[in-house]
């Protein structure tokens, strides 16, 4: 009973802390693509493309708050949430290997990817329990 109370205590702190960098970033992205990229001052495609990440990482981070809020019937969402996660990190290790980005970045957005994998194997193995 502890380590479940526990267990819901530590993936909400997780999908709130997840959920407020996904909105702080897709507001910036939304209200100031520039900020993120210079070069999108210069490109109404770049601009409209960072806008509609943007929206994508509010609603994304809107997602983390609701496993918050409903618990139990988060199971699907997190699954989404991990899909998006992991295609994300994908891109990044494609675009490593293929030269055009250095190892930080491929590292720090897998992340969110294997955070999500523990939370989910963690939670199997309490409901095995």
């Amino acid at each position: 009973m502890f380590a479940a109370l526990t267990m819901k205590k530590t993936n909400s702190i997780i999908y709130g802390l997840f959920g407020v960098g996904a909105v702080l970033y897709g507001a910036v992205a939304l209200l100031g693509p520039t900020f993120l990229m210079p070069e999108a001052a210069q490109s109404f495609h770049l601009r409209h493309i960072l806008r509609e990440e943007g929206a994508a990482a509010v609603f994304v981070g809107l997602m983390a708050f609701w496993c918050i809020i409903n618990s139990e019937r988060r199971k699907g969402v997190h699954y989404g949430l991990m899909v998006f996660t992991f295609l994300l990190a994908a891109i990044h290790w494609a675009d490593h290997f293929a030269g055009y980005l250095g190892w930080l970045s491929p590292l720090y957005n897998s992340v969110p990817f294997l955070v999500l994998l523990i939370m989910r194997i963690l939670d199997r193995n309490g409901e095995a329990a």
